[in-house]
């Protein structure tokens, strides 16, 4: 099994959300990039949309693969893809408390140290340099 990232740019900002308290989980009540399981048969593209829809309401358009790493826990590849907002309400949802919209430029600061020591340099190197969205 693997997992997908979605990197959801909309007017300037990206996506993140908090993780519900549960201590078996890697990043419990921390500050992330969402996105979650493939399942079964499913694309990534498919994977990614059900789970933007199923963790904050809004419905995303998928643009292109970036880069990807091994999950720390379960040591399966975790795919990362730059997405577009295109409709809905912003809620947290499924396994998020909280999710908001940031300033590209904050969302290493914001996200969890834990998370981002993992993230591909690609993924840092996509939120430290950001002239034209």
């Amino acid at each position: 099994m693997r997992s997908v990232v979605a990197i959801v740019n909309h007017e300037g900002n990206v996506l993140i959300g908090k993780k519900i308290i549960n201590p078996t989980h890697f990043l419990s009540g921390k500050w992330h990039v969402p996105g979650g399981g493939v399942k079964n048969k499913e694309s990534d593209e498919k994977a990614l949309a059900r789970e933007m829809l199923e963790e904050t309401g809004i419905v995303i358009d998928v643009k292109r693969y970036i880069a990807s790493h091994k999950t720390p826990t379960s040591r399966r590849e975790a795919r990362w893809y730059e997405c577009f907002y295109v409709d809905g309400i912003l809620k947290a949802g499924d396994d998020l408390q909280d999710a908001k919209w940031i300033p590209k430029s904050r969302v290493l600061g914001e996200c969890s140290n834990q998370a981002t020591e993992l993230w591909p340099e690609e993924i840092k190197s996509y939120f430290s340099y950001h002239p034209n969205l």
